[in-house]
């Protein structure tokens, strides 16, 4: 295998793909340095194993997009051409429902990557995917990737892997559905607390800030009934809000409340 099968021309600003805006797309090497582009990229478990030429090739091709809070990588309906990793931040994958109510699919955050539907088909997409707060996102365009699994099939190992771990989360969601919606909103504060918790004093401060609107949509129900939710565990002493950010005051009391421990 040699370093010339994959030589890729180098994107910067002059690319007008899909999902991209010139105008917000910096080269790499702006922000960050070819080498440290290169250990995220070997850092993601779709390219453990990689061989050295095909990170290199990889790396090269790739481009660095800072994306303000709120921002849409591609909406439902859109293609998108690109794979991309969360260098910092959160991008949230969703599905509108026909009234135009939104629900969140999963939260990924730092050093997660998705997009890979592309590497099969330019079908429009049946999920959404936009930041939830300003976020820096590598974008490696796919016929990159097509090319590196060209000459190292075993990134095809690498995405089954991911997609067994993808399709029991989606299984887990739709169990999820059929209790309380009380307790789907408990459980996805406990999630977050515990990928964002930071013990302090108090209790567990989730160190995002999470809206009521964001956990309705994670939870799969109505901004209402979660905001009727939200007033009860405050009475209770379930929840608090601290510096403007969700406070759990006993965590264990919490997930024994709804038997989720």
């Amino acid at each position: 295998m040699t370093g010339k099968a994959y030589a890729l021309v180098r994107r910067s600003d002059s690319y007008h793909g899909d999902t991209l805006n010139p105008a917000l797309t910096r080269p790499v090497s702006v922000l960050m340095d070819m080498p440290s582009i290169r250990d995220f990229i070997a850092a993601s478990a779709w390219f453990h194993d990689a061989p050295d030429d095909a990170l290199d090739a990889l790396a090269s091709a790739s481009t660095l997009k800072h994306y303000h809070a709120n921002s849409h990588l591609w909406r439902m309906g859109d293609t998108n051409t690109e794979i991309f990793g969360v260098v910092t931040g959160r991008v949230q994958i969703y599905v509108s429902a026909a009234m135009g109510q939104e629900f969140a699919v999963t939260d990924l955050p730092r050093g997660s990557w998705g997009g890979e539907s592309c590497l099969k088909d330019t079908d429009a997409r049946t999920v959404g995917a936009r930041t939830l707060v300003s976020s820096e996102i590598l974008l490696i365009p796919k016929e990159a990737v097509l090319l590196a699994a060209g000459h190292w099939p075993l990134l095809y190992r690498n995405l089954w892997l991911h997609q067994v771990v993808v399709c029991r989360g989606l299984f887990k969601i739709v169990g999820g559905m059929f209790q309380p919606l009380e307790v789907r909103v408990a459980k996805r504060l406990i999630e977050l607390a515990k990928e964002h918790g930071r013990p302090i004093e108090r209790g567990v401060l989730i160190a995002i800030k999470v809206t009521q609107s964001d956990l309705a949509r994670l939870a799969k129900g109505s901004r209402q009934r979660v905001n009727r939710i939200f007033r009860d565990w405050s009475k209770r002493g379930l929840i608090e809000t601290h510096n403007k950010l969700l406070l759990i005051p006993d965590m264990a009391a919490f997930e024994q409340e709804f038997g989720l421990f």
